[in-house]
């Protein structure tokens, strides 16, 4: 098939990336998590900084800060992006927002800054997403009313249970489920050894067990020593005795924060940036509540229809970043839009990584264009599943160097 290039698209309001960068994801744990004494603002504002440097990107040019976040509150409360912002030494003239879609808040952030491109509005912004779920625990202080179970049930509310659901419905054993969590941090401790985050990663302090201060650059859930015999051992986690997933099969809780530079694609010229990749299209979809974890399936269906008059089938995506809730959940969205396994998270997912809620969808598609620049792969696309039923996807186009 024939594939627009580039150069056939008006610079003006074809999106950009220009830089990407992330922190190392700690474990939320009050006693060992390396983020435990750290806020969460302090961690965007650190990537913000570390993406406005590492882009050259003139500061005075920087419009808006579109920041995701799940737990909007506490130290990540009154919008936090411009806080941030002004936190991250931005002129004051770079304005500010907050976005929450659930696990997917910085894919859509990142999806808004390419929208307000593609119409002509803000042009040059930071996009980034922090999760703190440590200090803002995900299920405090919140009250949903109950007329909206009328439609569902309490259930939908128990991510682990809508993901049991979808194993028992699809037929995804326990022993399966394990064997891919395990080959997800095996395939993110190869990364890590091979130093192949080193690039995208930003150092930031943080704490060690004993409360001394450290550089954290390493993701503190890649467990490289973990089997499938350790694993077999767990108890289920959401459904006593009868479940089939476990602490291992779950994404960790996790702290952390990521950030992107977007802008046109005419900007990154007039300032002589050389972008990453180019954004090709977005996509967002509801689908049942109970039904959370086939977002993505839902969302990279319409993306794909939406980018057709393009000539791009799913064949032609080269690495696949599908954020990993649960492990059926994963597998259930590889199996029904029958991806290659060898293309999807090739350096680990999130069930080795973590997932930062807010920052989860800056976090995967920072680690997806690392990866297709090192493998010079063209397409990349990142999906996720969000809570309450929802998907989210978006598709870049690697720009050669």
């Amino acid at each position: 098939m024939m594939h627009h290039t580039s150069a056939t698209l008006d610079p003006a309001t074809t999106p950009v990336v220009v830089a990407c960068c992330r922190t190392a994801i700690g474990r939320s744990h009050p006693d060992r998590g390396i983020f435990r004494n750290v806020r969460g603002d302090d961690l965007a504002s650190a990537v913000v900084r570390a993406v406005v440097e590492r882009s050259g990107v003139d500061p005075a040019t920087i419009e808006d800060v579109l920041l995701g976040v799940t737990q909007q509150r506490g130290e990540l409360g009154g919008n936090v992006a411009r806080t941030v912002g002004l936190m991250a030494d931005l002129p004051f003239a770079a304005a500010g927002t907050t976005v929450n879609r659930l696990c997917g808040s910085s894919l859509q952030a990142l999806a808004q800054a390419c929208h307000a491109i593609a119409a002509g509005a803000e042009n040059v912004q930071v996009v980034g997403g922090v999760e703190h779920m440590h200090h803002l625990p995900m299920e405090s202080a919140i009250d949903i009313h109950p007329q909206a179970f009328a439609r569902s049930s309490r259930g939908m509310l128990s991510m682990g249970l809508t993901a049991e659901q979808l194993a028992s419905l699809h037929g995804i054993p326990r022993r399966r489920q394990e064997e891919y969590a395990l080959a997800s941090h095996e395939k993110a401790a190869r990364a890590d050894d091979a130093g192949l985050f080193d690039d995208e990663l930003v150092r930031v302090f943080g704490h060690d067990e004993a409360g001394g201060l450290i550089e954290a650059v390493r993701d503190q859930s890649i467990r490289g020593d973990t089997s499938l015999e350790a694993m077999a051992a767990l108890e289920p986690a959401f459904l006593p005795k009868l479940g089939t997933i476990t602490a291992a099969t779950s994404a960790p809780v996790s702290d952390g924060a990521a950030a992107l530079l977007v802008m046109s694609a005419g900007e990154a010229a007039r300032q002589s940036l050389e972008p990453l990749a180019r954004v090709v299209g977005t996509a967002v979809v509801g689908v049942p509540p109970a039904a959370m974890g086939t977002g993505p399936i839902a969302a990279t269906r319409k993306l794909l229809a939406r980018v057709a008059p393009l000539g791009l089938t799913l064949a032609d995506i080269d690495l696949v970043e599908l954020n990993e809730a649960f492990a059926p959940q994963a597998l259930h969205c590889i199996d029904s839009l029958r991806l290659d396994a060898a293309k999807v998270n090739v350096r680990g997912g999130s069930l080795a990584i973590g997932h930062p809620l807010g920052a989860s969808g800056a976090r995967i598609a920072t680690t997806l264009l690392h990866a297709l620049r090192d493998s010079g792969g063209r397409f990349g696309l990142a999906t996720m599943c969000i809570g309450l039923g929802q998907g989210i996807a978006v598709l870049f186009e690697r720009i050669e160097r």
